[in-house]
Order: structure tokens, then C-alpha cells, then sequence
């Protein structure tokens, strides 16, 4: 792998504990919440495609650290290919892009030709004034790609005649763990939501060989990381209420390495069954993030058309995930709405436990690393 392929990838890593942290602590109390990096970055790099000066700088930064823009878009194209071209027999991976126009908006040549051939991106041209039409067939594609998991990803409100793109991106994801629990062991558990609440849930119980990991402020515990594999960590605080404090310690470079450090293990795992649905209007947060021009009057998307001078509306993302004894199943849809512009340390263990009573945040990764669903589950 490249010098420039590994940066990509901590980059990314960066941006996925960046977007988790973001998404998770704006709001008080904390809740359970999925969301996938992966989704969202792909969408974001279609419209980095047509962006051009200071914007396109905003989202190198963003998406890849300021590498140059076209070994980002060959990056991802990559991903892409080998997502949709999978061989893999204990899971199924689909990603989908496609981006929808205005009827009679005319788009450069060099942006369609670019999103097909690193997104194996589809056109479709709407009429975005018939907003109600609009935004069922949209939801309507994205509904088939995520095996109906996600639904209603576009309300007809956030469609207008000065709608111009709709960018989408869906990821859907069903694998089996390597060794699946024995649903006769799940039983109920008391799980600590915080200082003043407990409850009760269904947990998961198995001793078998997982990655295991541990330093002086979290265990991780996950599913076999073999080649072609798609791996589930969970990284549990020791704090009991530890979680927010865990996860802003977290950088792409030390959390990479926690993926690089885990070894197999005979564990006593205990997790929970969970099931999470997770709507996010992400404007505010981009922006925290860095992309600040891209929403504004003074964006510049002149490599999508120089008819007029365009801005993102909206950036919303859908996502859901469930995880039982067989495996884990998730699902996730991004929709960027562009209108015009109106003027570690290893400790020894012996015989390790592995007790998510606790909250303890998950990650689905590939082999290499590359983030495509996290979260936290709160209880």
C-alpha cells in the first residue's frame, strides 16, 4: 500500500472519530446514535468533484488531509469497486451513488464524466418544483439499495424550483459473525445509562477467540479479522461513565493503531442486542469540521456548471443498524442538497472479560481499516 494510501486512510480515521464526537456530544442527554463515515464522505467526494478554489481546498482538508485531489477520488474509487465486486460469502456489501438534476440544468461534461467513472455514479434529471414526486422517487432508490432498511431519507419540503443536485449515497451491510452466538445464552442484564439510571437488557454471552485489546483507559474486544473480512469493534470504556472522555482521546492515528494492536484471544464477551435507527441534519457539524464556504453565498462549484453559482442546502444522513446473535446488519443513506445561490501500552490479561454493561461505542471497519459505521450504544 502507498505512503499516500495510508495518510488517506488515517484521514479517515480522523474524520470518523471527528463526525462521531460531533454528532454524539451536541446534545445533552446523550442517546444511542449510528452513523457511517463511509456514506458520508463518499457523498461529500462527489461534490468535492465539482468544487474549485477555496471550497475544493475545504474539502481536501476534510476528506484526505490535503492530499492531492485526485489520488483521494482514485481512493475512493476503489472502495467503491471492491465494495460492489465483493466475493465474500459470510457477508453482503452494496454501495450505491446517484445524483439527481433539475430538468434542462446543464452540467459539465467533465463532472458527469468523473462521478461515473470513480462512483460509478447514475444521473437522473427531476423536477425539483414537483417536489412531492421528487422526493418519493428518491427515497424510493434509496429504499431498494438499503433492502428497505432506510426510508423517507428526503422530505418534500427540502425540495424546491431552486433545488438544482440531489447527491445520494447508500451503503447497506448484512454479515454473520464469524462464530455466531448461541441465542440460549442471551439473557437479561442490568446496563448502566448513566450516574442515575439503570436498565435492563438483553444481553449476548460467548467465550470463543476475538481480537482483544487492552490499555489503561479501554478494553476493545472484536469479531475475526481475517483477510476480505468486515470487522465489528467494540471499545468499552474501564470508566464506567467514561464514554464521552474515551472517545475525544481518540485520533485516525491512535485508533488505527488500537485496530493494529489487537491480538486473539480467549474472551468471556458479553454485549448486548441492539437495534438503532439515527436521523442527522450534519450542515452544523460539517462546518464545525471545516467546510464552512461550501454552504455559503461565496461557495464555488464552478466545476459542476457555469450556468450559476450554486450552495449546499442540506446534508442529511439516515442510518440504522441491528446486532444480534447471528451478526450484524446496517444500513445508511447520505443526501446532499445543492441549490442555487439566491443573490498504547499493552497490560497483560489473564483469563479476559469482556462486559459491555456499560455505554461502549462499536465500529464496522474493513481490513483496511476504513470506518463504515460507528457509533455508541447508551442503553
Amino acid at each position: 500500500m502507498s505512503a499516500n494510501n495510508l495518510l488517506l486512510i488515517k484521514a479517515q480515521a480522523d474524520f470518523a472519530i471527528n463526525l462521531l464526537s460531533n454528532v454524539v456530544f451536541k446534545n445533552k442527554p446523550v442517546e444511542s446514535t449510528i452513523i457511517s463515515p463511509l456514506s458520508l464522505s463518499m457523498a461529500l467526494a462527489m461534490v468535492y468533484v465539482g468544487a474549485d478554489g477555496e471550497t475544493n481546498e475545504e474539502f481536501g482538508k476534510l476528506l484526505s488531509g490535503g492530499l492531492p485531489e485526485k489520488e483521494t477520488h482514485a481512493y475512493f474509487g476503489k472502495l467503491f469497486d471492491s465494495y460492489n465486486n465483493n466475493k465474500a460469502k459470510n457477508y453482503t456489501l452494496d454501495v450505491a451513488n446517484k445524483i439527481f438534476t433539475q430538468e434542462g440544468f446543464k452540467i459539465l461534461e467533465d463532472f458527469i464524466n468523473l462521478i461515473k467513472i470513480y462512483y460509478g455514479g447514475q444521473f437522473q434529471q427531476l423536477n425539483f418544483a414537483k417536489n412531492v414526486e421528487a422526493a418519493k422517487i428518491i427515497n424510493d432508490f434509496v429504499e431498494k439499495a438499503t433492502k428497505n432498511k432506510i426510508k423517507d431519507l428526503i422530505s418534500s419540503d427540502s425540495l424546491s424550483s431552486d433545488t438544482r443536485l440531489v447527491l445520494v449515497n447508500a451503503v447497506y451491510f448484512k454479515g454473520k459473525w464469524a462464530s455466531t452466538f448461541n441465542s440460549n445464552y442471551t439473557h437479561k442484564k442490568v446496563f448502566y445509562v448513566n450516574e442515575d439510571q439503570t436498565k435492563e437488557v438483553e444481553m449476548m454471552s460467548k467465550t470463543d477467540n476475538f481480537v482483544y485489546f487492552e490499555n489503561n483507559e479501554m478494553p476493545y474486544a472484536g469479531d475475526s479479522k481475517d483477510e476480505e473480512e468486515i470487522s465489528m469493534y467494540f471499545l468499552l470504556p474501564k470508566e464506567r461513565f467514561g464514554l464521552q472522555k474515551m472517545i475525544e482521546n481518540l485520533n485516525g492515528e491512535s485508533l488505527l493503531e488500537l485496530f493494529n494492536s489487537g491480538r486473539k484471544e480467549r474472551v468471556e464477551v458479553l454485549i448486548p442486542k441492539y437495534k438503532l435507527e439515527s436521523t442527522h441534519n450534519l450542515n452544523e457539524i460539517l462546518q464545525n469540521m471545516g467546510l464552512t464556504k461550501a454552504f455559503g453565498n461565496e461557495a464555488n462549484f464552478s466545476k459542476i456548471t457555469k450556468e450559476e453559482p450554486l450552495k449546499i442546502s442540506k446534508v442529511l444522513q439516515k442510518a440504522f443498524i441491528e446486532v444480534n446473535e447471528k451478526g450484524t446488519e446496517a444500513a445508511a443513506a447520505t443526501g446532499i442538497i445543492v441549490i442555487r445561490v439566491s443573490a498504547i501500552i499493552f497490560i497483560p490479561v489473564t483469563n479476559p472479560k469482556f462486559i459491555a454493561d456499560h455505554p461502549f461505542a462499536f465500529m464496522l471497519i474493513n481490513n483496511e481499516n476504513e470506518i463504515l459505521f460507528n457509533g455508541i450504544f447508551q442503553g
